[in-house]
């Protein structure tokens, strides 16, 4: 794989995690080591990433006041191996400065990063670092999910006691239900 920075985005349930952990297998499957990264933000992590598909793999966990680079650069140079890719799971998670660092990781560590993440919010606006991660992204790549219409979904929506909602806390773990939805149906969900 070439040493780029790339960002892999989806909608809730485009089986992002679950990409993440096939490719990561690939590598391990080869000897080759790697770094799986998640933010702590995401308390449903655990030093882990779980696909809903029930696999699994070992993560470490980032503070957004980590630096993701001197995180990188201390563990390629205390490992016995070279770290051949670098895996970042939910990385709409990041401070805008990590993303930054995770392209200095592509460029000075010669490493490849892979970044799998949300592209919107709920209320369909870009989360921050992923504005960054598509201005500065070597490769981007849509995870395609389904609308329940059938459409491909490019929406997440969030529901709070069965109803949709599109105001509130951009980051909120664990106590709401979202869904993804095709364009159409995501604004069928808000009634004029």
């Amino acid at each position: 794989m070439p040493k780029k920075l790339y960002f892999k985005y989806g909608v809730m349930g485009s089986s992002k995690s679950f990409d993440l952990i096939r490719i990561e297998y690939n590598y391990r499957e080869r000897g080759m080591k790697t770094l799986v990264l998640v933010p702590e933000i995401d308390t449903r992590s655990s030093g882990k990433i779980v696909s809903r598909t029930g696999f699994s793999v070992d993560a470490t966990t980032v503070s957004q006041s980590e630096n993701l680079f001197e995180l990188a650069k201390y563990k390629i140079q205390t490992q016995h191996e070279e770290i051949k890719a670098i895996f970042v799971d939910e990385s709409h998670f990041l401070q805008k400065e990590q993303i930054d660092q995770l392209s200095d990781i592509a460029d000075s560590l010669n490493t490849p990063v892979i970044c799998y993440g949300l592209r919107t919010d709920f209320r369909g606006l870009l989360f921050e670092s992923s504005k960054r991660l598509l201005e500065l992204a070597d490769e981007i790549e849509e995870i395609k999910a389904v609308c329940e219409c059938g459409r491909r979904a490019n929406f997440t929506a969030r529901f709070i006691n069965g109803k949709a909602i599109k105001s509130g806390e951009q980051i909120l773990i664990g106590s709401e239900q979202y869904a993804s939805y095709c364009r159409q149906c995501y604004k069928n969900l808000f009634p004029k």
